[in-house]
């Protein structure tokens, strides 16, 4: 549904307006902005839980079907993806 030509013209007015008292405020919104801001921590820190309880529930998913692979797969996972998290964490620490 198209805005009618008195419309467009009456919400540019008001938008020139808006600009002519507050600047800092349309700046504000004319920025993108991330959906959630997190620190470089709090992001390794989830990446850190999150490997590691994917790898437990594989691990599980390996005893209660029994499969020896899933199990494999499961250990290797909870064991090796969150020691790279955490040592590309302390990496990017000491930069």
């Amino acid at each position: 549904m198209a805005l009618q030509d008195h419309e467009e013209r009456a919400l540019a007015e008001i938008e020139q307006q808006l600009a002519d008292d507050d600047p800092r405020f349309v700046a504000r919104l004319g920025r993108k902005r991330s959906w959630i801001r997190t620190s470089r921590r709090v992001a390794h820190a989830a990446a850190l839980v999150s490997t590691y309880l994917v790898g437990l529930l594989v691990v599980i998913a390996g005893v209660t079907l029994p499969s020896v692979v899933l199990i494999v797969l499961g250990a290797a996972v909870t064991a090796a993806f969150p020691v790279l998290t955490a040592t590309r964490a302390w990496r990017g620490r000491r930069r």
